[in-house]
């Protein structure tokens, strides 16, 4: 119960937030110009590709560390995590303030901004590992308040400059980044003052583990960026941006399902993390019938979005747009191997063996490139859609293999009583 809870709590935070951003949206094209738009798109792409360079996996290797460490060594394992962010933003600072001329040049956008991307980048990481430790000790309550709180503050200061002052773009990036300022300090006094594991002593052999841990995912964020864009820019190339903007429609109601496995994937590691440390046949199978619980409720929300796509494209999405509906359950159903892909990412996580995602995304994004190439210009858009469900499902069973050779769990004792002897003697 205390699981579903969490669950619970960790979707609706994730639903809400999606939603906002889903209904802004429309409201913000009444006051931005299409070229405030093509500049917000341009830094949020670098601030999306900057943000994996500054945090270097640090999140993962502290959720893990928590559970693997000793406690008492915990907020020294915490502070020496941060320590690798911080000089790697130190670093691309100093290279945007070196060629920032020659970017901002290039993309038509102030250098100011630019060089703002660096240091928000570390102040949202920091943001984010105040979520982490709220996550890792089971702390759902406080998860949602932190999260909302900013996510409102962000929405209401970016509704007042843009709607009542008029600073156009600007404006909307303010507000994203007082709101991401304001929250690291109250991170700050969080982590410092009431929770006590932002101190002083850092420990070189926690920075170099942090290091190595999330040094890997760096290919494996990235990857994931060319794969959920890639398929917009070959369809822009190959037919038309209307073209794109029924496909985008499709492709957003169809990725909805991704709130579901957000939520789960926030809950999932205590828990499964605690488990893990028992390293018994017992507290395997309880984690493995999460699992089934988890895979069975994806497997339903792809049948009811199956069943309610014509009506939601009837009722709700303009008729110019209906050509969208074709899209959706293609990109659902490759949603649901990504969210089944994240059941195996954690048992990664927690074995630190995350250089397998460093050799896997280089060859998801080959294969996610291939075929958006060839499927595309063959089949029109719906080849997207396809390449999008086969790129899903590959990642799935390429990382779902290599746990199941490394640290095979007991899939059906969910549903007998044996006890079959399983390889305690895991790395």
């Amino acid at each position: 119960m205390k699981l579903f809870k969490s669950f619970s709590l960790y979707t609706i935070a994730s639903f809400t937030e999606a939603a906002i951003a889903f209904l802004l949206l429309p409201l913000f094209t009444f006051y931005l110009t299409t070229k405030d738009f093509g500049t917000l798109s341009l830094l949020t792409s670098i601030f999306s590709f900057t943000m994996p360079l500054v945090a270097l996996g640090a999140q993962g290797a502290i959720s893990v560390a928590y559970f693997r460490e000793d406690k008492a060594n915990y907020p020294s394992y915490f502070s020496s995590a941060i320590f690798s962010p911080f000089i790697s933003t130190l670093i691309i600072f100093s290279l945007v303030f070196v060629f920032g001329s020659f970017i901002g040049n290039y993309l038509k956008i102030s250098i100011y901004w630019i060089m703002c991307v660096p240091i928000f980048c570390f102040l949202s990481f920091f943001n984010n590992l105040v979520l982490v430790d709220f996550q890792i000790k089971k702390e759902p309550i406080n998860y949602v308040v932190f999260s909302l709180s900013s996510s409102t503050i962000n929405v209401l200061l970016s509704l007042l400059l843009v709607i009542v002052f008029k600073f156009g773009y600007a404006g909307r990036l303010l507000g994203q980044y007082f709101s991401i300022f304001l929250f690291s300090l109250i991170g700050i006094f969080i982590l410092y003052k009431k929770r006590k594991i932002l101190i002083k002593q850092i420990n070189f052999k926690y920075v170099k583990d942090a290091l190595w841990f999330g040094f890997p995912l760096i290919p494996h964020a990235i990857g994931g960026m060319v794969i959920n864009m890639s398929d917009r820019l070959f369809i822009d190339h190959f037919y038309s941006k209307e073209q794109l903007g029924i496909y985008n429609i499709g492709y957003v109601i169809g990725s909805a399902i991704s709130i579901l496995s957000t939520g789960f994937a926030q809950v999932i590691v205590p828990f499964s993390y605690e488990l893990f440390a028992k390293n018994t046949v017992a507290s395997k199978i309880k984690v493995v019938k999460v699992y089934w619980l988890f895979i069975a409720l994806l497997a339903f929300v792809v049948f009811f979005v199956w069943l309610v796509t014509p009506l939601v494209f009837k009722w709700f999405i303009d008729p110019k747009f209906i050509e969208g509906s074709k899209y959706v359950i293609w990109i659902t159903v490759g949603y649901f191997f990504q969210g089944l892909y994240l059941l195996f990412a954690n048992i990664i996580f927690y074995l630190k063996k995350t250089k397998v995602l460093f050799y896997v995304s280089f060859l998801n994004v080959f294969v996610n490139l291939s075929l958006n190439y060839f499927l595309i210009p063959w089949l029109g858009p719906i080849g997207a859609a396809y390449a999008t469900c086969i790129s899903f499902f590959v990642f799935f069973v390429t990382v779902g293999g290599f746990c199941h050779s490394v640290y095979p769990l007991p899939w059906l004792g969910a549903f007998t009583k044996t006890t079959v002897d399983y390889d305690e003697n895991y790395k």
